[in-house]
């Protein structure tokens, strides 16, 4: 990574401003990517962290902080790591947001393999956090972040990527939500961090144009579509205008029914890669698997041409783009205790809050509701007799004042 490339990424990835801090060599490098609609200050930045102060209208105002971090890749440098975040705390007292790649975990449960990871790393880890007052965010999706990509017993995955937020934070910010994006070209998952705000109006509906994509012709059948809606060509230039009409016509339908939403199917395959990796979790890449990854890599070229074609003739809108010690524990026990999303009977993934209520009480109410055809010999044979018959009868016998 380098200042110039920086700077590339920033217009094919449509934003206006970037920060980059330099690789050495084939390893490292950072890069800050943000829209005119968030102020962003400089604090600090070397090639494991960039510290900048934010600003944002959306989010009511206000300054607040954000650290992209990259913890220390070999073990024994690893401390420098977690010296840097103690001094990054003695920084400043804002409400601070702090994510990255920590190369490391915080428990034993974080890390799959088949040799353990040792305590004394992930102690050191678990001071540094406490020390910063961080509270982790947690997650939808998948546990691990990061995966070597090996097969059978050789296969490693861990938590290496995560969110922190200090309490600060946590009083303005309380909803921020994370999750974790499977990717298909990267060892590592991506994190998307939604940060709580106002919530956004949103605009009136508006009948879009006709807009010709550049990734069509990826598609196999873009070809054989051009040629049939043009066949219908007339005769002069009233029939040139003619066929032009059915192209538009055609290629949009087409667009909607063949083609599809390039964004939307994307999403399906991610959630299909998730739905994957969630089955085969304990062992290396499978058929499936590789066939996902190769139909979310061509969505990503489409993808592609279609922001940089979007980013070039700028066709969208530039983005929208202390309480003491017991009340902070009491927020991060309340973000533990937050229930984002619910897997249905159908498999299908749930986070309507309504619909998640209503859930539960049909879970819990058929869970303690009497049984029809409860046959309550078949549960009493598993309860050990401590009254015997003999020890019944002498308790069930008629009352005799003058006995013992």
């Amino acid at each position: 990574m380098t200042a110039e490339r920086a700077e590339c990424l920033k217009w094919r990835l449509g934003f206006e401003n970037a920060l980059g801090v330099d690789s050495e060599g084939q390893s490292g490098g950072l890069v800050l990517l943000w829209r005119s609609g968030n102020v962003v200050r400089l604090k600090s930045k070397n090639k494991s962290h960039i510290d900048v102060f934010v600003s944002n209208d959306s989010l009511g105002g206000g300054e607040w902080r954000f650290t992209g971090f990259y913890g220390e890749p070999r073990r024994e440098n690893r401390k420098d790591s977690w010296y840097l975040m103690h001094f990054l705390r003695s920084v400043s007292d804002m409400p601070w947001l702090c994510m990255g790649d920590f190369n490391e975990v915080l428990s034993q449960d974080e890390h799959f393999g088949r040799h353990e990871r040792e305590d004394w790393q992930m102690a050191r880890f678990r001071e540094a956090v406490e020390y910063c007052d961080f509270t982790d965010l947690g997650y939808s999706g998948l546990p691990y972040t990061w995966d070597n990509k090996q097969v059978g017993g050789d296969n490693v995955k861990a938590r290496l990527d995560r969110v922190f937020g200090d309490d600060r934070f946590l009083r303005r910010f309380g909803a921020t939500n994370v999750k974790h994006v499977q990717t298909s070209e990267s060892d590592h998952c991506a994190l998307l961090v939604e940060v709580a705000g106002r919530p956004r109006q949103r605009p009136n509906k508006v009948l879009k144009p006709f807009r010709y994509e550049n990734m069509w012709h990826r598609d196999p059948s873009y070809v054989e579509q051009v040629n049939s809606a043009w066949a219908m060509c007339g005769p002069g230039l009233r029939g040139v205008q003619t066929s032009l009409r059915n192209m538009q016509s055609s290629l949009q339908i087409w667009d909607k029914e063949v083609f599809g939403s390039v964004r939307n199917n994307l999403k399906k395959l991610q959630f299909q890669l998730e739905a994957v990796r969630r089955r085969n979790w304990r062992s290396g890449p499978s058929r499936e698997e590789q066939s996902l990854l190769g139909r979310i890599s061509e969505l990503l070229a489409r993808e592609e041409v279609m922001l940089r074609q979007r980013s070039r003739i700028q066709w969208l809108a530039a983005g929208d783009k202390n309480t003491g010690y017991f009340h902070a524990k009491c927020r991060a026990r309340a973000r533990q205790n937050w229930i984002h999303s619910l897997t249905l009977e159908d498999g299908s993934t749930c986070s309507d809050q309504d619909v998640l209520k209503s859930q539960a009480k049909s879970f819990y109410k058929n869970l303690f509701k009497a049984q029809d055809d409860c046959n309550l010999n078949a549960i009493l044979q598993f309860v050990p007799e401590k009254v015997s018959s003999e020890m019944n009868n002498f308790l069930c016998r008629p009352f005799d004042p003058g006995s013992n």
